[in-house]
């Protein structure tokens, strides 16, 4: 039998588009052989956008981009009712981009088939220009504060984050981060969920699968849910179509490490996105893809203070009111802060304590996969300035330097982890176990 994913229906109603997937085949790659997908777009009232008016074409778009990756992989033909033009039209560049960014595979795989196709013109409006990606972190306030005004849309889709949740804590307090910063960037916003992340592939087999023979640097970093990423993002082809916005604009997450410079090796990597394109509307040159963070940081901060106003800078993925404060991205985002002067409470991380903080990065417990972002913290460190908060510490971790602090801070991350296996004992045969291999394997 035919390994096939075919979308057998597309309905638009209100501001929700549902889907109807069926898979044929002994490959089940979908959690079930028919599954139903979602989208919904909230706060659009305003903007005289009617989603259920689209050309199916358009409606079509984003399922079709979450489905499209795993031709690339596995011998199965993607089936579509329908598709617009320009997307069909690049589709052989898209895929390109992805198999240099994450590798291909031996023998030819699978492909798509469309039914029908469809060129689509893009609304002629004045009064919308930008999509613009906000998630509330450093690089989406500084797309944010770049592309500020009444014709840059604001659009949160939280649902693009392996972590987020359709309900709950951290889905309420997106939509408080996108108002809050909607006020003082004086840009309208939008808040798009959708359940493809959960109910839609088998994830973890399918990761298992890929990295029996993918090991780029890019599939190493973010794996399967990396490849789907810029495809969740384009639930928001469209609204942008109906807007008549031409340009999304994401921000980039530049990594400098000395003099090495690299950007995004991962899912959002520009090639990609500058690889996608459909129904007159594309991916823009990522936001200040060659400014580290900590610049981006201290750029936000002036702007907002320059307006009286402050915002929260959310890169936490815990999905509760309020960021941990521990966990890499918040620990690097609020050295962020520290470097500019600024007191991270004001910023976004209630649960900040000077005493504590510093406690906590002195005692190595700051660990870094990449150690770009140390590098970037340290080296902005100034030996000639006093700072109001945190000072002793951050002087003492300019001291050590990053390369160091990284190599202690690695050095303790062993050793909790040792002491965490020894405190469960419950899984003392299987250690054992593990052991008696690797001795074996060696005779």
């Amino acid at each position: 039998m035919e390994n096939t994913i075919e979308i057998t229906d597309i309905q638009a109603k209100e501001n929700c588009i549902y889907y109807t997937l069926r898979e044929s085949g002994s490959l089940n790659l979908l959690k079930s052989k028919n599954v139903n997908a979602w989208i919904k777009f909230d706060h659009i009232d305003d903007f005289g956008a009617d989603i259920a008016s689209l050309p199916r074409s358009v409606l079509a778009i984003p399922m079709s981009l979450y489905l499209i990756p795993t031709t690339y992989y596995y011998d199965v033909n993607v089936v579509l009712p329908v598709m617009d033009k320009e997307l069909h039209d690049t589709l052989p560049a898209i895929r390109s981009a992805y198999e240099r960014i994450y590798g291909a595979p031996e023998n030819t795989r699978g492909g798509v088939r469309v039914y029908s196709i469809e060129e689509n013109n893009l609304p002629v409006r004045d009064d919308f220009e930008k999509i613009v990606f906000f998630s509330g972190g450093v690089d989406a306030c500084s797309a944010g504060v770049n592309n500020a005004g009444a014709k840059s849309v604001l659009v949160s889709i939280p649902s693009i984050e392996s972590q987020a949740k359709n309900e709950g804590a951290l889905r309420e307090e997106k939509y408080r981060l996108i108002q809050d910063f909607s006020r003082v960037s004086g840009s309208p916003w939008v808040l798009i969920s959708n359940n493809f992340n959960d109910d839609v592939f088998n994830d973890n087999a399918i990761q298992a699968h890929l990295k029996t023979f993918l090991s780029s640097e890019a599939f190493n970093f973010d794996g399967w849910f990396g490849i789907k990423y810029l495809a969740n993002m384009s639930s928001v082809a469209p609204l942008a179509y109906a807007l008549g916005a031409k340009s999304l604009v994401m921000g980039s997450a530049f990594e400098q490490l000395e003099e090495k410079k690299s950007v995004n090796q991962d899912g959002a990597n520009p090639e990609l996105s500058d690889s996608i394109r459909y129904a007159g509307i594309r991916f823009a040159e990522q936001d200040e893809i060659y400014t580290r963070r900590q610049k981006k940081t201290a750029n936000v901060i002036k702007w907002c203070n320059e307006r009286g106003a402050k915002v929260k800078l959310w890169t936490c993925f815990s999905d509760r009111a309020e960021q941990c404060g521990v966990c890499a991205k918040c620990v690097r985002t609020q050295l962020n802060i520290l470097t500019t002067g600024e007191n991270p409470k004001d910023w976004g991380f209630a649960l900040f304590d000077e005493k504590k903080f510093s406690h906590f990065v002195h005692s190595y417990r700051y660990w870094e996969r990449n150690a770009c972002w140390l590098w970037d913290n340290v080296d902005a460190i100034d030996d000639g300035k006093t700072y109001p908060y945190c000072d002793e510490m951050l002087h003492w971790l300019k001291s050590k330097g990053y390369a160091e602090y990284l190599k202690k801070a690695r050095n303790m991350l062993r050793l909790r982890n040792m002491c965490k296996r020894l405190l469960k004992v419950y899984k003392y045969p299987y250690y054992a176990g593990r052991v008696a291999e690797k001795l074996w394997s060696k005779k």
